[in-house]
């Protein structure tokens, strides 16, 4: 099976409006293939901004259908502007057809954009059973191909910059002018009143306004059509277009560049969860973007894809695997391919949320429970109480599971707790930490807000929470404050971690590792040093479990060491799985920030009371480990725990 792919980003226009983010999104968009999938770098071609005209793309499209045949893979990116131009062929209902606009974009020159009825004819040239797989980061991009849309239902959002006329000629001269990243251009905000808006505030829209003549025509066109009868081809492809094609798409600047909005999350999500049918992950793409503020509604249009995207078909006759005589007619290649899809198979539903697997085997032995504590002072046998309540659901996975042998706790609180502290903290900077101390109490304080506002039907009472700043309570913050900022301290707290779980994963030891609060950074840090270091490891992380994590609050992330702020996943890590009950302000979501596998978010905490002022900090933040909480430990620990048995 061959893989192939055209890019295509504008990012400098020659006459237009320009854009900033078309060029990391292809950019992005070739990494996800080339490092996630099995596409050739020589296999991608990428056109960048004057490349980009009708005749390249022609051109380059012949190269993309070379050759192709029945199982291969295609893929078509574009990130540019779009658009709409009266329809001529009296087959829209609204009067226009959609367009593409190129570097060279003239509305009165239809050699330099591609109108949707032009794109239905390149895919007309695929041959048959070839996999196409157009993505469209423009305005106007749904139903860009001439596709039935399957419509995804989701909560539109305000976004950052919400004009009222987002394509207005003066907002349009202002957007044109800004060259620099770093420059804040004046924009007039929804009421008509200019305000100067932060880099990471601003939004522009990939739309290019038609001519004023344009818009009359389709108007009066679309209230006498009498509607022909289109040739839309409906097989063989999928387009997965940034926004309806009445919606605009946001080119904005998001983790410190710009990106197209669609595409940034698209990738992330494809790459954090590569199994995703096309169907899932556009839906959990629309809910990232909403989630981000955006207003906009990706398209999924064409055939659904269940296998991976970018990944090989599973074989459809997996059932044939139990067969001797099925098996027996396969040379040994289908044999290996058919097995390896079967896994893969097994390995899909084994993180979903409704499905559990029972083995057929129970592993006693040699697969370990590693527990991380929080903050708060812990003792030898602090996991005691959490592997209580587990037990009971876990079965046999970890046999006996005792202390010390196939249960281990990492235990780091007494390096912070020391008498010796202020020994150890002298380097630290005092207004560093301060401010440091003041960001995550703020933090702190306005998730709180929110509790309550939640709790009480709007109201927002103004409250203080010192609670969770003060030393020497459970949440200890200036303890962990040493870890952030003193790097010598750090290590000592990461080396108690890797004492654990290295010579585990040296001896080929199956581990899940739960972690809890700050806890959760702990491991990460860990986890991603051992992943640094040349030793030999066998050995794998079945589930990585971060619950109530601390990661979730922008000033942590922001003092992570340089080489773990980008989330990255452990290499070693088959899943990492996020948990957070309402009412605790420390723990929160992680997806688009870290490359986890699945979220179990607003969990409802157990034994803990939820009055006029939501549920209490202390009781919220350490319900996860209670007796009684089965939708965590028997739910979610054990079921997925015992789910992932086959695959050690």
């Amino acid at each position: 099976m061959t893989n192939k792919a055209l890019l295509c980003g504008i990012n400098n226009y020659q006459s237009q409006t320009d854009l900033r983010g078309c060029i990391n999104d292809i950019e992005e968009m070739n990494r996800l293939l080339v490092d996630k999938f099995d596409f050739s770098a020589s296999n991608i071609h990428k056109l960048k901004n004057a490349e980009v005209t009708k005749t390249k793309i022609q051109n380059e499209w012949q190269w993309l259908l070379e050759a192709a045949e029945a199982g291969d893979r295609l893929v078509f990116h574009f990130s540019g502007h779009g658009s709409y131009v009266p329809d001529e062929d009296n087959e829209e209902s609204d009067g226009y057809d959609e367009i593409t606009c190129l570097y060279d974009m003239d509305f009165y020159d239809s050699a330099t954009f591609f109108r949707d009825d032009e794109w239905n004819q390149e895919i007309g040239q695929v041959p048959s059973g070839v996999q196409l797989i157009m993505i469209f980061d423009t305005c106007h991009s749904g139903t860009g191909t001439r596709m039935v849309p399957v419509n995804l239902h989701g909560r539109s959002l305000t976004m950052a910059i919400d004009l009222k006329d987002p394509a207005k000629s003066s907002n349009q001269e202002r957007l044109k002018g800004l060259k620099a990243k770093n420059t804040v251009p004046e924009l007039l905000n929804p009421d008509g009143y200019q305000q100067i808006l932060t880099k990471k505030d601003v939004v522009f829209y990939r739309f290019l306004p038609p001519p004023p003549e344009f818009q009359e025509k389709i108007v009066k066109q679309a209230r006498s059509k009498t509607l022909s009868t289109p040739g839309i081809k409906t097989e063989g492809h999928l387009l997965l277009a940034a926004c309806q094609d009445s919606q605009t798409s946001a080119d904005a600047y998001l983790d410190g560049d710009f990106h197209g909005a669609f595409t940034y999350y698209f990738c992330q999500a494809i790459a954090n969860s590569p199994q995703l049918g096309t169907k899932e992950l556009i839906e959990q793409v629309t809910q990232q973007l909403t989630q981000g503020g955006f207003s906009q509604k990706p398209q999924h249009e064409g055939e659904n894809l269940a296998s991976p995207i970018f990944g090989k078909r599973l074989i459809t006759e997996i059932t044939d695997i139990t067969n001797p005589k099925t098996m027996s007619n396969l040379n040994a290649e289908n044999q290996k391919l058919l097995i390896e899809a079967y896994i893969k198979l097994l390995d899909t539903i084994a993180v979903g949320e409704k499905v559990e697997i029972e083995s057929q085997r129970d592993i006693t032995g040699d697969r370990h429970l590693v527990l991380v504590h929080g903050i708060s002072k812990h003792t030898a046998g602090y996991s005691n109480p959490w592997w209580k309540a587990l037990r009971p659901h876990v079965g046999q996975a970890f046999g006996d599971g005792n202390l010390n042998n196939t249960r281990r706790e990492v235990i780091w609180s007494d390096l912070v707790n020391a008498r010796d502290l202020n020994r150890d903290v002298n380097s630290v900077d005092e207004a560093k930490k301060s401010q440091l101390r003041q960001e995550i109490a703020d933090i702190l304080e306005d998730r709180q807000r929110q509790e309550i506002a939640a709790s009480s039907g709007g109201e927002n009472p103004t409250r203080n929470i010192p609670s969770v700043i003060e030393r020497g309570d459970d949440f200890a913050l200036d303890d962990f404050l040493v870890y952030m900022l003193n790097e010598k301290m750090r290590q000592r707290i990461i080396d108690r971690f890797t004492q654990v779980v290295e010579p585990l994963l040296a001896a080929d030891h199956g581990i899940d590792i739960i972690s809890h609060s700050w806890g959760t950074v702990v491991a990460y840090e860990g986890l991603r040093e051992l992943e640094q270091r040349s030793t030999s490891r066998r050995g794998k992380v079945s589930n990585f479990f971060t619950v109530g994590s601390a990661l979730s609050l922008p000033p942590v992330r922001n003092s992570l060491r340089k080489e773990n702020k980008k989330g990255d996943r452990p290499s070693f890590v088959n899943n990492w799985f996020n948990l957070d009950a309402k009412g605790d302000l420390v723990g929160g979501m992680l997806q688009g920030k870290f490359a986890i596998t699945q979220e179990f978010l607003e969990l409802e905490p157990t034994e803990c009371d939820r009055g006029i002022l939501g549920y209490g900090l202390g009781c919220a933040h350490g319900s996860y480990f209670k007796e009684n909480n089965l939708a965590v430990n028997r739910d979610i620990f054990a079921r997925l725990i015992k789910s992932s048995k086959l695959f050690n």
